[in-house]
């Protein structure tokens, strides 16, 4: 559980009243804050409490919001404290399901628990999975979203390596989106393919970013070998006078589509674009919520 807040909250589990509490007190925080703490680490939870937090989102903490997340007998919530939350993970969501019904294919899939191993479990706040692994059931995705407040990236960063991990690489994209106040930064996380040196140089990093398309690994990859870094950022910066378009800095965002479809594109179709446009859209969407 690295990578948590200072104020974290730390609990062992005795009934599910305390959490819901405890849930509610971090909402209200965040009704006169824009940043802190959102998580909740939880001890000693008995099977059949997991299983409700997991599949009973919408009333195990009183109708609070959440992502949960567990290993063995300890969770970790994170509670959707804002509609801002959902909005900007929504919205991201969206802009790439819009250049997918561009070219006949749309097929998004939302946040949905991914039981890694016996005992382990872990919901992204989106994820996109292409049809070629949902043939029997619900495979890895290829694409995951994880949101978060400022004081949370390094907790997201975390996830991103465990969805890296815990898919053994099936897991190609993961997007880590921080909110702060007035501005909004989006951290796109790739593997490094296996033969790239050790340690993981920041001028050999700039190499691939510097490429358009960057394509991540089409390979799995066992632990031992993994090394993820940030391939893209954008920040996007809410203008202050009425009128005026938004700052983004850093678009365009790339998603090679034979790494986001797990096929190579037929007639029509096209790696997936995230523009400046695109993200001032997004961003003017997210002042009227």
């Amino acid at each position: 559980m690295s990578g948590l807040p200072e104020g974290r909250i730390v609990r062992t589990f005795s009934r599910m009243g305390t959490l819901q509490v405890e849930a509610r007190n971090i909402l209200k925080w965040f009704e006169d804050h824009d940043d802190g703490n959102q998580w909740i680490v939880v001890l000693g939870l008995p099977p059949n409490i997991i299983e409700r937090l997991d599949n009973d989102p919408h009333t195990s903490l009183g109708g609070v919001t959440y992502r949960f997340q567990w290993e063995q007998t300890t969770g970790l919530i994170k509670v959707v404290s804002s509609h801002i939350h959902e909005g900007v993970t929504r919205q991201f969501a969206n802009f790439v399901t819009s250049k997918l019904v561009g070219m006949g294919i749309p097929l998004w899939f939302g946040a949905t628990t991914y039981r890694f191993s016996a005992g382990k479990g872990k919901q992204g706040d989106d994820v996109f999975v292409p049809p070629s692994r949902c043939l029997l059931t619900v495979g890895w995705p290829t694409l995951v979203i994880e949101t978060g407040f400022s004081e949370s990236l390094p907790r997201l960063r975390q996830d991103a390596f465990k969805w890296f991990a815990d898919s053994n690489g099936e897991v190609r994209f993961v997007i880590l989106v921080k909110v702060r106040s007035q501005t909004f930064f989006y951290e796109k996380w790739y593997l490094a393919p296996p033969n790239a040196p050790r340690p993981f140089t920041r001028a050999y990093t700039d190499m691939p970013c510097s490429q358009v398309p960057n394509t991540p690994p089409l390979i799995t990859q066992p632990v031992p070998v993994q090394q993820p870094y940030c391939a893209s950022e954008v920040r996007v910066t809410l203008s202050a006078v009425a009128g005026q378009p938004n700052l983004v800095v850093g678009a365009p965002m790339v998603f090679p589509f034979v790494a986001l479809y797990d096929r190579l594109p037929a007639p029509g179709e096209n790696d997936i674009f995230l523009q400046q446009t695109d993200f001032e859209c997004m961003s003017e969407v997210l002042l009227l919520l």
